[in-house]
């Protein structure tokens, strides 16, 4: 999954979800389906973004991911006891 962040002239940060070739705009309904998928978050463009918002976008995605590598563990583990 690639997002895609921006800063606005009055401070708002955008954020799009690429979806192929095509960034459209950002639902966390998207994401998760993204990461059901695939549980990756790479190739993220920071766009104009400051090394402290950078840096706590990172730490938020790293966040995100970590829960969703929890799940899949635990599924693993609930099906390695039923069999």
């Amino acid at each position: 999954m690639k997002l895609l962040f921006n800063k606005e002239k009055n401070n708002d940060i955008t954020v799009k979800i690429q979806q192929g070739t095509v960034p459209i705009e950002f639902t966390y309904t998207e994401m998760v389906k993204q990461l059901l998928e695939n549980n990756t978050i790479d190739d993220t463009d920071f766009g104009n973004l400051s090394d402290d918002e950078i840096e706590n976008l990172k730490e938020m995605l790293s966040k995100i991911s970590e829960i969703f590598n929890e799940e899949e563990k635990d599924e693993l583990e609930i099906e390695q006891d039923l069999v």
